[in-house]
């Protein structure tokens, strides 16, 4: 797991360690100009001198190590802002921290009022790049990258041929990412940007010639930005796929939203149900409302005292109000602490899940999602998909953990439980801890995860093959866990020796926790599946034959959610 925190100055030790881990990845990143390292330093330490605004944010993983890192100049007057650098530590494998990160400041930008976002990207034409800084493989991924995002290089100005000391005697594109708007850009705001630009990065003035040839270069009403070389057939509408069933879909949308995306850098945000929702637009959906289902549905897989726990917040907690468990008392009957506020120790497994006022009625929320979906199967359905937030897998039958409160998919197959057998399979890239401990000693619901070995991987204390099960349920609980850099063969082998043993069970129910985490660029994965390997785990999931209840747990890559929804349902439904 990791959290992406703004930083905001230097005044505190914290955040003076987190800016010489970003010198450092810059250095390395960017060894043709390390003085401007400096430089970085400087903005961040004197921010109040500046007429803009400086974004810093830092992808932190254990023990509060720096893995990337994004520097942006946001001219509030403007409305616009420039991206100055975005960076992974090259030492690590790549995780899809720049993804990631380069998501995250589009949204804080946009929550700032911006309407779009510039930045310098090395020529990409092998007769204009420089090799002295990267080679044209590189260049071209990274523009890829950025054209994924809508972002597209802007022609007919001189700006990408003129050398200065702004960019070092190295002329590159700038490349327009208009971030919240749908409108043209105008020459005139591009002239004013540029101004800035040159001003933050070579101390340039407007009565400069070099900048008057470039600003006078900026001649049309309506700036032109070249055609996409790269994403053409991503940027087309979503076109109805034929052939395919219908797909009972329920979804608890946006409502009793967990805030804590300012405080703490949580992945988990809404913006991933909106790529969701990109994915599926070909598909034939069957919406239904979320209906109500009583308490008895929870407390018949979850502890009373977590229920109870978990819904007194909504009267301790005011409406933005967190509470981060940093205190872990021995979890045994007699040492519950008397304060509410410490118990969040007790009742949760790590650091970085919050408990707010609404966390309960989000976690109902998706509850009653996911019991809607299996009422939709036990009506008939053949395929019912639960597209919920928060997820729930990590949530056993005391605790909860993972930004999971209640087990939303482990809830829905104890409700399938009352009228068959059911298989249960968790392929998100994170154990599900939460589902095995709560079918551990049962065999009526055989419950199997295939995931990220806890050894290097979250929860890290659950999830290892030698846990099969206990009393009635010995036998019927097995993990798969593997380790990094597992592939779409690797993987679906891996799978077909699960389903394997569903098949020898003869369940009358399948529940999948869905996770798109497993596919490559994931930044909390470590696995590389890719778009037709999730289309082909769908296609072996139907290969069951059952009556099929998926549930949504993981998957950060937005760019991912998109295809992997569209890629796994259409194997599913195929």
């Amino acid at each position: 797991m990791f959290r992406i925190r703004q930083i905001h100055n230097a005044h505190t030790p914290q955040n003076n360690v987190a800016l010489s881990a970003v010198l450092r990845i810059y250095e390395e990143a960017f060894s043709h100009y390390p003085q401007y390292s400096a430089k970085i330093a400087n903005f961040l330490k004197f921010s109040s001198r500046h007429n803009f605004d400086i974004v810093l944010l830092v992808a932190e993983g254990n023990k509060n190590r720096v893995l990337g890192f994004a520097l942006s100049f946001y001219f509030p007057d403007l409305k616009y802002a420039y991206l100055d650098h975005l960076a992974s530590d090259p030492k690590r494998s790549a995780r899809g921290y720049g993804v990631a990160l380069y998501e995250r400041t589009r949204e804080v930008l946009i929550e700032a009022g911006c309407k779009g976002l510039f930045m310098d990207v090395p020529h990409d034409e092998q007769e204009k790049a420089n090799y002295k800084i990267t080679d044209i493989k590189i260049n071209r991924k990274r523009m890829a990258f950025y054209e994924r995002f809508g972002a597209l290089p802007i022609v007919g100005t001189k700006y990408d041929s003129v050398s200065h000391k702004a960019n070092q005697g190295y002329p590159m594109l700038l490349v327009y990412d208009p971030i919240n708007t749908s409108k043209a850009l105008s020459a005139a705001a591009l002239k004013k940007v540029v101004t800035g630009i040159l001003k933050i990065k070579g101390n340039m003035r407007p009565e400069e010639a070099k900048v008057k040839e470039i600003l006078a270069s900026i001649k049309d009403n309506q700036v032109k930005l070249r055609k996409p070389h790269y994403t053409q057939l991503e940027t087309v509408q979503p076109m109805m796929i034929n052939g395919l069933g219908v797909l009972d879909f329920i979804t608890t949308g946006d409502a009793h939203q967990i805030h804590h995306l300012k405080e703490k850098g949580y992945i988990e945000r809404p913006a991933r149900v909106q790529f969701i929702l990109r994915g599926l637009g070909g598909f034939q959906l069957e919406e239904h409302n979320v209906k109500h289902f009583g308490d008895k549905h929870i407390l018949e897989v979850h502890s009373s005292a977590l229920f109870k726990f978990l819904k007194k917040a909504e009267t301790e907690l005011e409406p933005g109000q967190l509470i981060y468990p940093n205190i872990f008392p021995i979890r045994k009957p007699d040492h519950i602490p008397r304060n509410w506020e410490v118990q969040a120790g007790y009742y949760c497994i790590d650091t970085f899940t919050p408990v707010t006022a609404n966390a309960y009625k989000a976690a109902r929320n998706a509850v009653n999602a996911a019991l809607t979906g299996a009422e939709r199967i036990l009506k008939g359905s053949t395929h019912a998909y639960v597209l919920c937030r928060p997820p729930g897998h990590h949530a056993e039958i005391g605790v909860f953990g993972g930004f999971c409160y209640f087990n939303n998919a482990a809830i829905a197959a104890h409700y399938l439980s009352k009228k068959g057998k059911v298989a249960f399979i968790d392929i998100d890239f994170h154990h599900g801890n939460g589902s095995q401990d709560i079918f551990y000693k049962r065999n009526d619901v055989y419950f199997i995860s295939i995931h990220g070995h806890p050894r290097v991987s979250y929860p890290y204390f659950a999830g290892y093959s030698d846990e099969r099960g206990d009393g009635l349920g010995k036998g019927f609980n097995r993990n798969f866990p593997l380790y990094p850099g597992v592939d779409d063969e690797t993987y679906l082998k891996t799978l077909e020796s699960a389903l394997a043993l569903f098949r020898k069970y003869k369940p009358d129910y399948l529940v999948i926790s869905l996770g798109f985490d497993i596919m490559a660029g994931d930044p909390t994965g470590a696995f590389t599946i890719s778009p037709k390997g999730m289309q082909q785990i769908g296609v072996m999931m139907a290969s069951m034959k059952l009556p099929t209840l998926v549930v949504q747990e993981g998957g950060y890559a937005l760019r991912n959610l998109r295809l992997g929804a569209t890629g796994f349902f259409k194997g599913l439904l195929k």
